[in-house]
């Protein structure tokens, strides 16, 4: 019995550990869903890409650009060659070391970006998911964000 005991509590050290240690995952933590998105987001723009390429934030979320990187950058909605399905997310040309913020229309959309002066370059590619829970908008409501729409 003594032996049953430690195990068990090693097991719930452990899942404790789990649950505490989070993780960089761009996804909604388990049991959480899409409508459950974070109010604010920043990417970070190195020499490696952009992180994290992929993310959710929910309708009129703060978004904030800062480039880690030593060369510029300016991102911008993607795939419309004229940028207007996410606009907000078209950022000014950002030297090294500066930042740009933004906020995100209340929608349910996937606005992809890149990086419009390296266009090319998967680095600088990703996604943010945008969800709401207003009725009024496509997928909004009680359908969970999904559906509608685009």
């Amino acid at each position: 019995m003594i032996n049953l005991g430690k195990s068990a509590s090693g097991a719930v050290l452990g899942l404790v550990w789990l649950a505490a240690c989070g993780g960089d995952s761009p996804f909604p933590a388990p049991g959480t869903s899409p409508d459950q998105a974070s109010s604010s987001l920043t990417l970070m723009l190195s020499s490696a890409g952009v992180s994290p390429k992929a993310s959710f934030v929910s309708g009129n979320s703060s978004v904030t650009i800062v480039n880690s990187d030593n060369a510029p950058h300016r991102l911008a909605s993607n795939p419309d060659s004229q940028q207007v399905d996410c606009p907000e997310l078209n950022s000014p040309t950002l030297p090294p070391g500066d930042g740009f913020t933004a906020t995100i229309a209340s929608r349910n959309a996937t606005c992809g970006f890149i990086d419009s002066l390296n266009p090319a370059d998967s680095n600088f590619q990703g996604t943010i998911t945008v969800t709401t829970n207003d009725p009024g908008l496509p997928g909004g409501g009680s359908d969970g964000g999904y559906g509608g729409g685009y």
